[in-house]
């Protein structure tokens, strides 16, 4: 069953269609970026309106170059679609007044109904989306190990940051999934900064925390590296993340309820007297959003299944003072997991 026919079977009658506009889940349900497009989907047929010059191919979508909505107002009349079901955090209010004036015959139905079945769909991945994970998680472990042979003292927040950024493209992200973070020393104890003109120096953590997209879809990983000698506090404190991230990676499964890894790696975190300064949840899931259900947090209680792909880590920061975070990228299977991230959590220093 394709993404659009299961996306069908959400709609309760033959006089409903989905009525999607946004980009990733246009990419989702046809298979390519389409800009400005719009994907209306019923029980009966899927039509993929596109703009004047685009070129596109979409599997069991019926194609039109939109030149007026009326050719839109023309295919509800047509099939009787009395119900258009939005995806209501996608679209402005006078984008939606646009369409509710020009196609009066139906209602727009303005809930979260579309936008939840729409992310219920995607949370679980099949063997081409999570290949996509996996090349664009295999991009960020060779961007990282380049890193390592390139950065040295007196280099700045923001010169790593953009060699980051350049060797993801290097080997073969399609971009990175968001502007990558260099944080160093005390600055790396704030979960809000950015990349400034600090530069690193004996004695300091440098967190990286980078993404690629691949194909469309992402990964992302976070190393904390040390630079020359630390401290047994700050060392401590990296064993500390290390340990929870091993420890919650193994309970991860299919069939289990979201909270449990999260309890876990924050058991580990609180035996090491650090829980306190812990940050975010254990995991969220990854694909065409860099975070996108499910999100495994202590208040969570969803069933993990088996294709979700998940950003997996943890971090606590110490305000003023320094920060550590380690995130994989893996894929969760009947058994346990598959970590496609390659990199040593081993503490490097450099």
């Amino acid at each position: 069953m394709t993404a659009a026919e299961q996306l069908a079977s959400f709609l309760p009658d033959e006089r409903s269609a989905a009525f999607v506009t946004s980009a990733e889940s246009l990419r989702y349900l046809c298979g390519s970026e389409i800009s400005g497009a719009i994907a209306l989907i019923s029980k009966e047929a899927r039509f993929l309106f596109v703009g004047k010059g685009v070129l596109v191919s979409a599997n069991g979508f019926v194609v039109f170059t939109l030149s007026s909505l009326k050719q839109i107002l023309d295919i509800l009349v047509k099939f009787g679609i009395k119900r258009l079901y939005i995806e209501n955090d996608k679209m402005t209010v006078a984008e939606l007044e646009l369409m509710k004036d020009t196609l009066h015959y139906a209602d727009f139905i303005i809930t979260d109904e579309l936008k939840s079945a729409l992310l219920k769909m995607r949370s679980i991945k099949n063997e081409n989306e999570i290949a996509c994970v996996k090349k664009a998680q295999n991009v960020c472990d060779k961007a990282y190990q380049r890193l390592l042979m390139t950065v040295r003292k007196g280099m700045t927040e923001r010169q790593i940051a953009a060699y980051l950024n350049y060797f993801l493209v290097e080997f073969g992200a399609d971009e990175p999934a968001f502007s990558a973070r260099a944080l160093s020393g005390e600055n790396s104890g704030n979960a809000n900064a950015r990349p400034s003109s600090r530069q690193i120096r004996e004695g300091d953590f440098l967190l990286l925390e980078f993404g690629a997209r691949v194909g469309g879809y992402c990964a992302k990983m976070a190393r904390t590296v040390a630079v020359g000698e630390i401290s047994s506090k700050q060392n401590d404190a990296y064993n500390a993340v290390s340990c929870a991230v091993f420890d919650g990676l193994k309970t991860l499964r299919a069939e289990i309820s979201s909270n449990v890894p999260d309890s876990v790696a924050r058991a580990t975190l609180n035996a090491w007297n650090v829980e306190k300064y812990s940050c975010g949840n254990f995991a969220h899931g990854i694909g065409i959003d860099v975070s996108e259900p499910p999100f495994l947090g202590e208040n969570g209680g969803a069933m993990l299944k088996e294709g979700m792909t998940l950003a997996v880590g943890c971090d606590i920061r110490l305000p003023e003072r320094f920060g550590v975070k380690i995130t994989d990228t893996c894929a969760l299977t009947a058994d346990g997991c598959e970590n496609f991230t390659s990199a040593t959590r081993e503490l490097v220093h450099i």
